[in-house]
């Protein structure tokens, strides 16, 4: 890595994983965890800031629900089906639903809207949302620091057979060449025949 990049890393890292736990950025959260297993970051402070991160989103639109969301939703028809949706959702799945917010894609801004609409308690809301902020942080985090590990290994690896490995997708070139051109000539041969 540059001395650039590391620099910057250093000096903005914390703020940009801040973000991206705050718009529930899994690629954000896969990133720092490769960074944290190369050392730029200290990985359970990671974890830490991704759910305070994104418990923060949560809260923020289950708050925005809470005081406004009723009004906002019945004049948009469209929201309003969804809400009816989410809203029976959690009436099949209960608690689960809270946990799994940040697992449903395209919809984790509305499902805390919805709640914050809804009768749940906000201490409720907020204990089982840390939950699934736990669960959310660690799977990304955690994957992204044994992601790097892999990749640390493969290219320690790559390093030591690069030449059998550039052997090896030559004589691969060499033979799919060889077949492409006998197959060729046999679509050929079969046109001239018929």
């Amino acid at each position: 890595m540059t001395p650039e990049i590391e620099h910057l890393l250093t000096v903005y890292g914390y703020w940009l994983m801040a973000f991206g736990a705050l718009i529930e950025g899994e690629t954000f959260l896969i990133a720092g965890g490769i960074a944290a297993h190369k050392g730029y970051f200290h990985l359970y402070g990671l974890i830490a800031l991704a759910l305070f991160g994104s418990t923060i989103h949560d809260c923020f639109f289950f708050f925005l629900g809470r005081f406004w969301g009723d009004r906002f939703i019945k004049k948009k028809p469209q929201l309003y089906e969804k809400a009816e949706r989410v809203l029976d959702l959690f009436e099949k799945y209960g608690v689960w639903l809270i946990i799994g917010l940040r697992f449903a894609y395209g919809l984790r801004t509305l499902i805390p809207t919805v709640f914050g609409i809804s009768h749940i308690g906000t201490g409720k809301f907020i204990f089982f949302d840390i939950i699934g902020g736990i669960l959310w942080s660690c799977t990304f985090i955690l994957g992204g620091y044994f992601f790097g590990a892999v990749l640390d290994r493969l290219m320690t690896d790559f390093d030591r057979y690069s030449a059998y490995f550039f052997y090896g997708i030559l004589v691969a070139a060499i033979v799919a060449a060889f077949g492409g051109l006998i197959y060729w000539r046999y679509r050929v041969h079969q046109k001239k025949s018929v």
